[in-house]
């Protein structure tokens, strides 16, 4: 994690990996003759609703920093609402990944009744998790103290208000 946080880049390395650990178990799976797992609707519920509460949470923070909202979050709940944040990029990624290698799985497998709407649900709750890393990314820059202009202009020769030093 850099400075910033969790960046696309860090979202992108985890679902790529986690896609391609699951493409070979699931690949290995189904050649010894095993079915896939049942994926559900529900799911895709439970990733709208948490995406909607990242964003949520985001949003009181961001309408404090730009002074929207005299009503401070406290410094704990700001904190959790960064934590959840990265939480939702990181997640929502491996998620991605996990049912894109679903949906490359059930690509091969067309000939299977049932491998077409296997293959769309996957699809959905691809785009849907990919959803929930935007919504984290969007939440944690809203919770993204902006910086101080007057911290850059203290410090200089013979500017009485520097920093202390010991």
């Amino acid at each position: 994690m850099t400075e910033n946080g969790v960046t696309w880049r860090h979202a992108t390395v985890v679902g790529v990996v986690v896609l391609g650990v699951v493409y070979a178990l699931l690949r290995l799976s189904v050649s010894r003759g095993n079915g896939l797992p049942h994926g559900t609707w529900f799911a895709l519920v439970a990733i709208v609703l948490l995406s909607l509460a990242v964003l949520a949470g985001g949003w009181e923070v961001r309408a404090y920093l730009r002074g929207m909202s005299t009503r401070p979050p406290s410094p704990q709940r700001a904190r959790r609402t960064l934590v959840a944040a990265q939480a939702c990029v990181l997640a929502g990624a491996a998620v991605a990944g996990w049912y894109a290698a679903y949906a490359l799985v059930e690509a091969g497998r067309l000939s299977a009744n049932s491998a077409l709407s296997g293959m769309v649900q996957a699809i959905v709750l691809t785009v849907a998790s990919i959803g929930a890393v935007a919504a984290g990314l969007v939440a944690q820059g809203w919770c993204r103290i902006p910086e101080d202009k007057d911290d850059d202009s203290r410090g200089g020769p013979g500017d009485p208000g520097g920093p202390v030093r010991a």
